[in-house]
């Protein structure tokens, strides 16, 4: 009972000070992480289109937006830079939920903390806030949200977790912080129609729920009210959306266990649930020399989850397509540097040799694989001018069982940011970072994300 008012109070009243070491130092890799994501998808066409939405309906603001000159208004910020985090497959999730929080989050938390002026302290108890409510938001709805009603989970839950870290961003109190979650409820949305066609909509399902969060929180702060048992009412989120919620993972050691240690960080840009899969042909390539015209057979067996319908297109004909299909992303791991986000482009994505390649790859469930996406050993068999070799792997760096640490993900940032920042810009960058809790104004961070500074 009152699940959504004691997850509201929780979230309105935690600071910097009750963060475990261990939680601060992950937020730091996921904001490092969301930076590498959102330049990335900076120069993508969707995010460039969200770009002038924003540019015709906010053209005035404070807010800075990645790889970008203009500023804007922070709900138009959150919307882009959401965008752009989430646009290219690189953010972080945690799969168990279907949340991700990367893109639902950070761009509602950083536009409320750049605005305002906050300190990087009350902006990692924001993250954290909104975090750790997202996550057990998609919890408590279970995967059945997408597994069986179809919805698009991360784009369902996205608006709690932009209420919850733009309303601890914004200092709301409990009361009007349990309003923000229930104004956000009704903003839930995204139908996974989009994979059939891999349609540009994907995009903007999470950042849409950083745009309403925080939206709903503004609202909050002024009085706006919304269902105070908006997640375990009878007409509430989680009996609507879900066919088998399990409301008690709202609160279930709330404060004491915190979910987002389990999020899941991608070495790859594609669905997170083959990531086991490219990470053994990665791990393979680095010591053998592979060449795509030598590859005779090639068959991957791994679980249930891996090998989904809407994972399985070999001619897909859009990038996300090709990032959500397994045999494609597959024969770009290869045939290029899957660990390069520029492997997936147009250009790759009508690449004969790959193509053919995709058209070749056996897919088999592995009856004795369960388990999450990682975990479960996931085998790929290789026949190599005769030679057959067999490469299996039970996770990839950034899997929760292989967490990155801070040099790791500085050195992850520093490929992905290259062609947007110099390397005295991301040293700045991962300074600043490395040192959130001292920063004084969070501006001095934002700023640093656009085009010329």
């Amino acid at each position: 009972m009152n699940e959504t008012r004691r997850l509201a109070e929780f979230a309105a009243e935690i600071r910097y000070e009750d963060l475990p070491p261990a939680v601060v130092q992950a937020l730091k890799v996921y904001i490092l992480d969301n930076l590498a994501a959102g330049f990335v998808g900076s120069g993508t066409p969707w995010a460039q289109m969200v770009m002038g939405l924003a540019r015709e309906s906010a053209p005035t603001g404070s807010c800075s937006l990645f790889a970008q000159r203009e500023t804007t208004s922070p709900a138009y910020a959150a919307l882009v830079n959401g965008t752009m985090i989430g646009g290219f497959e690189c953010d972080h999730a945690l799969l168990p939920g279907s949340c991700h929080p990367s893109a639902a989050v950070f761009p509602a938390a950083l536009a409320v903390a750049e605005r305002d002026h906050l300190d990087g302290a009350t902006f990692l108890a924001a993250m954290a806030a909104g975090y750790e409510v997202n996550c057990r938001v998609g919890l408590a709805a279970t995967r059945a949200v997408e597994d069986q009603r179809g919805f698009h989970g991360p784009g369902t839950n996205a608006p709690f977790g932009g209420a919850a870290g733009a309303g601890r961003a914004l200092g709301l109190d409990k009361d009007r912080f349990v309003h923000a979650l229930g104004i956000a409820g009704s903003h839930g949305a995204g139908l996974l129609e989009f994979a059939r066609e891999g349609a540009m909509t994907k995009r903007i399902h999470v950042a849409r729920g950083a745009q309403t969060g925080l939206e709903s929180a503004l609202l909050a702060a002024e009085g706006f009210t919304g269902p105070t048992t908006v997640l375990e009412g009878d007409h509430g989120f989680l009996r609507v959306y879900s066919p088998s919620p399990q409301p008690e993972l709202l609160v279930d050691d709330l404060g004491k266990r915190y979910h987002l240690l389990d999020i899941m960080v991608k070495a790859y840009p594609c669905h997170g649930s083959f990531h086991t899969a490219i990470e053994a042909i990665w791990r393979f390539r680095q010591n053998y020399s592979l060449k795509a015209g030598e590859l005779e057979t090639v068959r991957i067996a791994g679980p249930e989850r891996m090998m989904e319908e809407r994972f399985c297109d070999r001619a897909p004909t859009s990038v996300l397509g090709a990032q959500y299909s397994l045999p494609f992303s597959a024969a770009i791991a290869l045939c290029r540097d899957a660990g390069d986000p520029r492997s997936f482009s147009e250009e790759t994505l009508w690449d004969s040799e790959v193509r053919s390649l995709a058209e070749r790859i056996e897919l088999a469930v592995d009856p004795g694989s369960s388990g999450p996406a990682w975990g479960a050993a996931t085998e790929v068999s290789l026949t190599i001018s005769g030679s057959s070799h067999v490469l299996t792997a039970t996770d990839w760096k950034g899997a929760p069982s292989n967490p990155y640490v801070y040099p790791e993900m500085a050195d992850k940032f520093r490929r992905y940011a290259a062609p947007y920042l110099t390397s005295t810009g991301q040293d700045e960058i991962i300074g600043k970072i490395e040192r959130l809790e001292q920063l004084e104004d969070i501006s001095d961070l934002a700023g640093l994300l656009r085009a010329g500074e």
